[in-house]
This record gives structure tokens, sequence and C-alpha cells, in this order.
């Protein structure tokens, strides 16, 4: 039973890791939405791509962060 729990905590602490990273992933992200939203106002071709790269780390990150989550509730039960 200790091994098995000991399993379980060391994958919690990995999921927990990963959400952690995935905020802090986001909150860059933020600036570089912003970032392409000022430039794409100002008509600049770079803009649409910061804007698509910056859907495109979101949408990654929301999966994986969903993901971690999911795996969190299945140790838990």
């Amino acid at each position: 039973m200790k091994a098995e729990k000991k399993e379980n905590l060391e994958k919690m602490r990995v999921y927990k890791q990963i959400l952690e990273k995935n905020k802090k992933v986001n909150r860059l992200n933020i600036f570089v939405l912003i970032a392409g939203l000022a430039l794409s106002a100002l008509e600049l071709k770079i803009g649409d791509y910061l804007l698509w790269a910056g859907v495109f780390v979101f949408i990654t990150t929301i999966f994986s962060s969903l993901f971690a989550r999911g795996s969190m509730r299945k140790i838990q039960r």
C-alpha cells in the first residue's frame, strides 16, 4: 500500500507542476496576444502572426491543463 501511495503522490506532484507551468505560459501568452492585437490594429502583418501563435499556444495549454486535471481526479479516486 505504501509503494502505491508514494507513486500516486509522485504523479500528483508532476501534474501540479504541469498546471503551474501552464499558468506561467498563459500569463506570457496574454502579452503576446495583446501585442498581436496592437500590431494588427496598426495594420502590420506581423500582428496577425502573433495572434495566431498566441491562439495556438492558448489552446495547447488549455488541453494540457485539462488532461492533467483529469489524471489528477483519476488518482484521487
